[in-house]
């Protein structure tokens, strides 16, 4: 009776003292910000992810379009290729700081590796979700200069604007499988950078259906009714070689802005020029949402509460320009395949 009396003692107190049970999940190694200018939390947002899963031609398709956006700075030469530059020309310790700040990973030293890291990084989000969010997180020294900073990158799920601030809204879900207290956050609006795709390739809720869809498309190879008629030994006139080719047309049709070529696994259903005119699409793709992210990378640089006075430019990428004129080389005629993939190759 006494073991009893002190069981429901404690948890009498456990309830008084969190009766809403907010912070039930809580676990100091999760919850904890960088420091003290942090306002968000960091969560999984799997339950949203749950209307589709990331693979089969979805996770493909993300894959292949972010992964050659930027060159890979790890092998040699790459950054003496593509030198990044700051304007106007900046200290050392300014540069280290920019570098710092920009990268998910620490590349102090080296603002290519940091700028195509960031680039890199949004763009794979940009491409999941329709939009990108990050906390700008900052400290400033005595004197009210900015010393380091960081951009956090959010979950998209449950950040809403109302006015002139962001809600981050933690529901006791998310809790549960992020360690972390059901909560909302308030985050001014001047602390967020939003990053949206660029104008003429779509929204969130256009790639969700375009993702959505590349999952259902992948998700058999073999319908279920053939599955069946199989499992009965019957013939019911199924053609598979028709099957595939309406799948990869559909696939084709979903992502034509895009130029996706659906790693060339099939031949038999398209021709030599339109996979060049595809391939242009794609590079054009890459080229504008780089541009894009750089272009909002810099704005977040040169506005409350950074102001620090500072523009990140990466020179030798081909630009939405150089691909259009090779466009219309292409449609005259008058150039090789081989030259098309050497004037825009990284």
């Amino acid at each position: 009776m006494n073991n009893f009396l002190k069981k429901a003692k404690e948890w009498l107190g456990f309830f008084l003292k969190d009766p809403f049970f907010l912070n039930r999940w809580e676990q100091t190694w999760y919850s904890r910000p960088r420091n003290d200018n942090q306002l968000s939390v960091r969560i999984t947002g799997q339950y949203r992810r749950k209307a589709y899963p990331y693979h089969g031609d979805s996770h493909m398709f993300v894959e292949d379009m972010y992964t050659g956006i930027m060159p890979f700075m790890i092998y040699r030469g790459e950054r003496e290729k593509y030198p990044a530059r700051i304007e106007p020309a900046s200290s050392p310790q300014k540069q280290r700081m920019l570098a710092s700040g920009i990268s998910q990973r620490d590349h102090a030293h080296f603002l290519e590796d940091a700028l195509c890291e960031f680039v890199r990084t949004t763009a794979h989000s940009l491409l999941s979700d329709g939009v990108v969010f990050y906390e700008i997180i900052y400290k400033k020294n005595e004197a009210g200069e900015i010393e380091s900073f960081d951009f956090e990158l959010l979950q998209p799920f449950y950040l809403f604007r109302i006015g002139k601030n962001y809600y981050q809204v933690v529901h006791w879900w998310e809790a549960r499988e992020s360690h972390i207290r059901a909560q909302i956050i308030k985050i001014p609006v001047e602390k967020i950078l939003r990053i949206d795709l660029p104008k003429g390739y779509g929204s969130r809720r256009k790639i969700y259906r375009i993702l959505k869809r590349l999952y259902q498309l992948s998700k058999d190879l073999i319908p279920e009714f053939q599955m069946q008629a199989m499992g009965k030994n019957e013939n019911i006139g199924f053609d598979h070689d028709e099957f595939s080719r309406a799948k990869y047309l559909e696939v084709a049709k979903l992502t034509k802005k895009y130029g996706w070529n659906q790693r060339q696994r099939s031949g038999d259903y398209i021709t030599e020029y339109y996979q060049m005119v595809r391939f242009l699409r794609e590079k054009k793709t890459e080229a504008a949402i780089r541009s894009h992210i750089i272009e909002k990378l810099n704005e977040a640089l040169n506005r409350p509460p950074l102001n620090l006075n500072a523009t990140v430019t990466i020179e030798n990428l081909f630009t939405v320009e150089q691909v259009e004129e090779q466009e219309k080389l292409l449609e005259k005629g008058n150039v090789k395949f081989m030259d098309i993939f050497n004037a825009l190759k990284i």
